[in-house]
């Protein structure tokens, strides 16, 4: 952090215990608020001492020895501040005070840079591509801004505190990694949320006692997920586009509103991720984001888009159900599909994800912890999203409740 402290050195004499007439001078750190005191080792008589001017009255040897150590000790106090000002150490009182006296304190064990460093080292193995992408922007992120705090580019662990955490949020707000896409609104609360899983897990293995960000809150506000009504879903299945490309991406967005697949999921589907038993065809592969595994038994319109393309020659050259396209053009040619169909909101390929888990699983009655098996969340808490009460919902726990009444108040109306 950029020096913001309120310093000062300050001279004082405390009687000494048993015989008030003599006192023993010491020295007085003050840190924003916080003072630690030093005894210089002088003893004189308490009418000596002039507290404005802090420094012993008179003008023999023996009073200029003293006050030439007065202000010796004032020097060396300042100086170890300015040094440990200079190294980015924690600033307060008592790290002062331990500079000068030559304690090397704990306090500059780890320091945040090398915890992001062996974090990554640990974690990234263990997810797939998908599952540690934003968290290497995160700590892009806390490198850009410990580079903005002070000349080292690095902070101590026992210098993290809620203040840090806040001017972190700040700067992510005001410094977008790409200035012509700022990171607003729930970005910097997944910022805010990674650092403190990272921080949190230096906790784990014992580099911090506790967590300092543990109550420092930026929550993520709740969004409305997008998807489509069964209606639009009943549409686009019936439209037949003049493009050839087009309808391979609708084919594709569709098995993805039956299984619930995301897209880099759906694009390593091979023979191998199909099952049959008695009763259902299965598909079983383990999530590249999150490597757990998704099991979804196959509805019939996934099973004929299937069918439709496992025998193409691109499909078979790849080892793969499905000829090889890229997320963007998906995407592109999504925005086109919307257009066309009329749909009245944005329509990604992760649209079809949030269409399986609400339209076609949540509203027929599949529950919410079947739904987050087979969308392969880790975390239950990350299905219940998708089981927010929206308008349709409403209408139709409504329906009736009108006449109900009607019925009551002419029961009423007639006793």
């Amino acid at each position: 952090m950029r020096s913001t402290h309120s310093f000062g050195v300050d001279f004082i004499l405390r009687k000494c215990k048993g015989d008030e007439k003599y006192g023993l001078i010491y020295a007085r750190i003050t840190v924003d608020g916080e003072r630690k005191e030093i005894s210089i080792k002088e003893k004189i008589e308490c009418g000596d001492w002039d507290s404005r001017r802090e420094q012993v009255k008179g003008k023999g040897k023996e009073v200029q020895g003293i006050n030439g150590a007065i202000e010796d000790v004032r020097f060396r106090i300042r100086e170890k501040y300015r040094t440990l000002i200079g190294s980015g150490a924690l600033i307060t009182a008592e790290s002062v005070k331990d500079a000068y006296l030559g304690v090397h304190t704990k306090q500059k064990g780890h320091k945040l840079i090398e915890l992001t460093e062996y974090y990554k080292k640990i974690w990234e193995p263990k997810l797939r591509e998908g599952g540690f992408k934003n968290y290497r922007t995160t700590i892009d992120y806390i490198r850009r801004f410990l580079a903005s705090q002070n000349d080292s580019g690095d902070m101590y662990l026992s210098q993290l505190n809620m203040q840090v955490a806040t001017e972190f949020e700040f700067f992510v707000r005001n410094n977008p990694v790409k200035a012509y896409d700022p990171c607003l609104g729930n970005g910097v609360a997944k910022h805010v949320q990674r650092l403190k899983r990272i921080v949190n897990w230096g906790v784990e293995i014992e580099w911090l006692q506790k967590n300092p960000f543990e109550k420092y809150s930026c929550p993520v506000r709740k969004s409305k997920r997008k998807k489509l009504s069964f209606q639009q879903l009943v549409l686009l299945e019936r439209k037949v586009f003049q493009s050839p490309n087009l309808n391979y991406v609708k084919d594709l967005f569709l098995f993805s509103c039956y299984t619930g697949l995301a897209f880099v999921d759906v694009m390593e589907l091979k023979n191998e991720h199909f099952e049959t038993d008695d009763k259902k065809a299965w598909c079983k592969i383990y999530r590249m984001k999150s490597d757990v595994l998704s099991p979804v038994p196959l509805l019939n319109k996934a099973s004929e888009i299937i069918n439709k393309y496992k025998d193409h020659s691109e499909s078979r050259q790849r080892a793969r159900i499905f000829a090889y396209i890229t997320n963007q053009y998906v995407n592109r040619c999504l925005k086109h599909i919307q257009e066309i169909c009329e749909i009245d909101i944005p329509v990604t390929f992760h649209v079809a994800r949030h269409t399986f888990a609400k339209t076609v699983a949540l509203k027929n009655g599949v529950p919410l912890e079947t739904v987050q098996i087979m969308m392969g969340h880790t975390k239950i808490t990350t299905t219940q999203i998708y089981a927010d009460v929206d308008e349709e919902k409403i209408l139709d726990d409504m329906q009736g409740v009108e006449q109900e009444i009607t019925r009551k108040r002419s029961l009423v109306i007639g006793a």
